[in-house]
């Protein structure tokens, strides 16, 4: 179905805390102008599917989409191949299986350039090494719907990981920074790291622990499960000292690390512990490996409220936050938005908008589910 370009279309993206959405004056159009963008927590699907009815008071019907999702059990791994045996009929099912428990009818994977983004056909031969991306196809036939739910119609529907790292490399290049960089996804269950190194992505594997271990760590912590001994109470700031040893369920403890009371950021280090104490030694891995010092640290989809989690890990990781500033980046990109949008873009809108970036060659995996 060809797109008629006079219309107005959304991009869209569902993380782990929000929806990120955009609404592109002219779908399909160059250059790309965005007139609103909104966020919403992810959990409130009937508040978005309002505020998608609010953007777009003109559409009948399904309003066309550029859709991404951090789906749950997302994988992109970089893999050595058996170069004797890739053309083999059976190899690359049976190195999936064997490797990952991943059965190909039930999953979409694509085969991707470790260095720089670019997707392989599997019916041609592959190099020695590559980037394995896949989701199971029922997660992303769950997305399809949840976005013909929400009243979009998706022309493409990605895993978001893929552009969001391109989009990463694009704002280092546009500033001038060739340091490797480690960009950071902590979903709910687990922790996701990808180094950009001079040899391309490299993917340790994924840390079981994420937000929800965080939130009950927090939790202990702000309650004064942890502490065995404690100065005098005159001693302590009243600041510190409000919460402890009052019981606190893990929906409290979560909104206060979302709001960044001072007892969160006064404590950040110390509630950042656990996720330091698997980060470090993947990173020092690396740079012992390669030789290569690891000196930007980005975190994806964080939202606003959790700016101190970002900050704490690098400072604890000795490294350095990569501030993108999304209004330069996409003025760069040549897209063009309302003055109004730009004071709304932080540095979690990259993941959304490196959907419709000019990237070369393209980083982006679009399969939609079948």
């Amino acid at each position: 179905m060809l797109l008629r370009r006079s219309r107005s279309g959304i991009i869209i993206e569902l993380n782990s805390f929000r929806v990120l959405m955009a609404r592109v004056a002219r779908f399909g159009a160059d250059p790309v102008h965005v007139d609103r963008v909104v966020e919403l927590p992810v959990d409130n699907w009937k508040a978005v599917e309002r505020e998608i009815q609010s953007l777009f008071v003109e559409h009948t019907g399904y309003v066309p989409g550029i859709c991404s999702v951090f789906s749950p059990t997302r994988m992109l791994q970089r893999e050595e191949l058996n170069p004797r045996k890739i053309n083999e009929r059976d190899y690359l099912a049976g190195f999936l299986a064997d490797q990952y428990k991943i059965d190909l009818e039930k999953w979409r994977v694509a085969f991707v350039d470790p260095h720089d983004g670019s997707t392989y056909e599997i019916q041609k031969s592959l190099p020695k090494e590559v980037l394995v991306l896949g989701e199971a196809a029922d997660e992303l036939q769950s997305a399809q719907r949840r976005f013909l739910g929400l009243g979009v119609l998706p022309h493409r529907l990605e895993i978001a990981t893929l552009p969001t790292l391109g989009g990463v490399l694009s704002y280092q290049n546009m500033i001038g920074d060739s340091q490797p960089a480690a960009v950071v996804e902590i979903d709910p269950a687990r922790t996701r790291l990808y180094i950009l190194g001079k040899n391309g992505v490299h993917t340790p594997a994924p840390i079981e622990y994420g937000f929800d271990a965080l939130v009950e760590h927090a939790r202990k912590e702000l309650s004064g499960e942890y502490m065995i001994t404690r100065p005098p109470i005159s001693m302590v700031p009243a600041a510190l000292t409000a919460g402890q040893d009052t019981p606190q369920d893990s929906a409290t403890v979560r909104a206060r690390l979302l709001a960044a009371d001072g007892e969160v950021t006064a404590r950040a280090t110390r509630l950042l512990r656990p996720l330091v104490r698997n980060l470090k030694p993947l990173i020092d891995f690396f740079e012992t490996q390669t030789g290569q010092r690891v000196n930007d640290l980005y975190c994806a989809f964080l939202p606003p409220g959790l700016s101190w989690l970002t900050r704490t890990l690098a400072a604890s990781l000795q490294m350095q936050v990569l501030a993108v500033d999304c209004p330069a980046w996409l003025s760069a990109q040549g897209v063009t938005t309302n003055e109004d949008v730009s004071a709304n873009l932080g540095p979690h809108w990259l993941s959304l908008f490196s959907l419709i970036a000019q990237l070369a060659p393209s980083s982006a995996y679009a399969k939609k589910a079948e």
